[in-house]
């Protein structure tokens, strides 16, 4: 008997539409032979299905059940696909945690860990990854800019603690820019990072665990032609260059694939993630974790699963049986 899928997508920040792109990919994708699948749009309040005729019916917050015409559905797993708040934040996996629904990808916990910068980084220094100095600030501080620069320098990044996809994060080259970039990542959060800026060069490892094993899908190096790689550099394929296998030494990519593995193990994650670095002859630096990385055929996961000669229909597929399976 094949298995009810909810598909969701969209959310409520500013990576909405490129979270509609990922689930619309993965709905897709899915093996239409072992499961139905129920491709959900979730903006604040609306959780909404769209049948093949364009009518719109409402999803029952109590259970997640979706009431047809003539019939209830009832989800077998949850694939969510949102990137940002309410579904890499924990915030999903806490409802469908209490509703008892399974669902791809990591726990309540470890979304909202990971999506919180500050405390991720400062759980992660404790398994000894090595990333850029930081101050951390909430919005209601006495902020010293003159302290800042002392502690930190110039250049230096400013980026909100719990926001996905860049939003909000700046490149402060000089102490005039520094207070505007408080002031706009204070818009999206109220507490962020400020980052000592490392000169190098951008890499990003997709992790997984298949058949019980973490394994590394593959290394890409990003190259921008923006200050970063901003939220308009990582969806125009015209801003930045993405080169999957990055060209690396053997070296630097042993070492990435161990340190990617070991953040994924000492985290408890699951399902696919993406994980952001920067490296230069001296040192690898942990720049973020993504826990729902983009899902277009354009992102970057799915081309380093193309890389690997893996079978996205597959993967989809496996991921589900394992979240049904408690795995």
């Amino acid at each position: 008997m094949k298995k009810n899928i909810a598909v969701i997508a969209g959310g409520n920040s500013g990576e909405h539409d490129i979270s509609i792109r990922s689930g619309r990919n993965i709905a897709e994708t899915l093996d239409k032979q072992k499961f139905n699948v129920y491709f959900i749009h979730l903006h604040f309040n609306d959780w909404i299905y769209t049948d093949s005729s364009g009518k719109v019916f409402h999803i029952d917050k109590n259970d997640f059940s979706l009431p047809l015409e003539k019939e209830r559905i009832r989800f077998d797993c949850a694939f969510i696909a949102i990137h940002g708040n309410p579904g890499e934040d924990g915030k999903l996996q806490g409802y469908f945690d209490m509703l008892g629904i399974p669902y791809v990808g990591c726990d309540a916990a470890v979304s909202s860990l990971t999506f919180n910068k500050n405390l991720c980084n400062r759980v992660l220094k404790t398994y000894g990854i090595h990333m850029a100095d930081a101050i951390h600030l909430f919005k209601h501080d006495i902020i010293n800019i003159n302290e800042i620069i002392k502690n930190i320098g110039l250049p230096c990044f400013v980026k909100p603690c719990c926001s996905g996809s860049s939003v909000g994060i700046s490149k402060v080259n000089n102490e005039k820019e520094l207070q505007p970039a408080l002031d706009n990542a204070f818009q999206h959060d109220d507490e962020l990072i400020i980052e000592r800026f490392i000169q190098g060069r951008e890499i990003t490892c997709g992790v997984m665990r298949l058949n019980g094993v973490v394994q590394v899908l593959a290394i890409t190096e990003v190259i921008s032609k923006k200050a970063f790689f901003d939220l308009e550099a990582k969806y125009d394929p015209t801003l930045a260059d993405e080169i999957t296998p990055a060209p690396i030494d053997d070296a630097v990519r042993k070492d990435c694939e161990n340190v990617s593995k070991h953040i994924y193990k000492s985290l408890g994650c699951k399902g696919i993630v993406r994980i952001d670095y920067i490296f230069n002859e001296k040192e690898l630096c942990f720049i973020e974790i993504n826990t729902i990385p983009g899902q277009t055929n354009e992102s970057i996961v799915p081309k380093q699963v193309r890389y690997k000669n893996l079978d996205y229909k597959e993967l989809c597929s496996a991921f589900i049986e394992d979240a049904i399976a408690g795995k």
